[in-house]
């Protein structure tokens, strides 16, 4: 099964514009010695196995078949991901990727911009965005109806990114339903700090 290709472009457009931001990664003249420049900066990304926790048991009717996950640091990029596929003989396969980076902010960008594309859509429309208010997510939604390949990119919360894809389903509905069962709204809180759970609640910006 094809693996998120869109999702994969977004990273590759976000690791060019952080390289054109950061000059390449040079450092600047006079900073090499300080202490700060000596000092690793914290980790801004939640540890895979937390968010592992918000990846589907079980589906109905599939088998779990692969899985993984792994946290880690390229460059001036963090990044933190997991994965679990299920499938039904070759007939059909869902997957469900949950990412955590420093690029969250561009990533954001390009997800929202590509549902605001489609807000003319009808709700039947196969494509239709994803608008959930109560579970702080909003996405894109792509069919192939030549492969049945859907996809359904998420940004949950305004820095987590759910990826959810099938193959052998029929429209988008399978996506839409496993994105929707996911804990999303628990995701959007994951490492919050009380105050800023209560700032989100009253102020959705969807």
């Amino acid at each position: 099964m094809r693996d998120y290709s869109f999702l994969q472009r977004l990273f590759l457009l976000a690791l060019v514009a952080s390289a054109a931001c950061t000059d390449g990664g040079k450092k600047t003249p006079g900073d090499a010695d300080s202490p700060a420049a000596n000092t690793p900066a914290a980790f801004p990304c939640a540890h895979f196995e937390d968010l592992r926790a918000f990846l589907p048991e079980h589906l109905e009717g599939l088998q779990r078949s692969q899985e993984g996950g792994s946290t880690g640091r390229y460059g001036e990029v963090s990044v933190s991901e997991v994965e679990r596929s299920f499938t039904r003989g070759e007939e059909r396969e869902v997957k469900v990727r949950i990412v955590d980076t420093s690029l969250g902010m561009k990533l954001g960008q390009a997800i929202r911009a590509a549902a605001d594309e489609g807000r003319e859509r009808a709700t039947n429309d196969p494509t239709a965005p994803i608008f959930w208010k109560d579970k702080e997510a909003v996405g894109f939604v792509r069919y192939d109806a030549s492969t049945t390949l859907a996809e359904a990119s998420l940004l949950v919360g305004n820095r987590y990114v759910v990826a959810v894809s099938s193959r052998g389903y029929p429209g988008t509905v399978e996506v839409r339903r496993v994105a929707q069962d996911i804990d999303l709204e628990g995701l959007a809180r994951l490492h919050q700090a009380p105050a800023e759970r209560t700032a989100k609640r009253k102020e959705l910006p969807w």
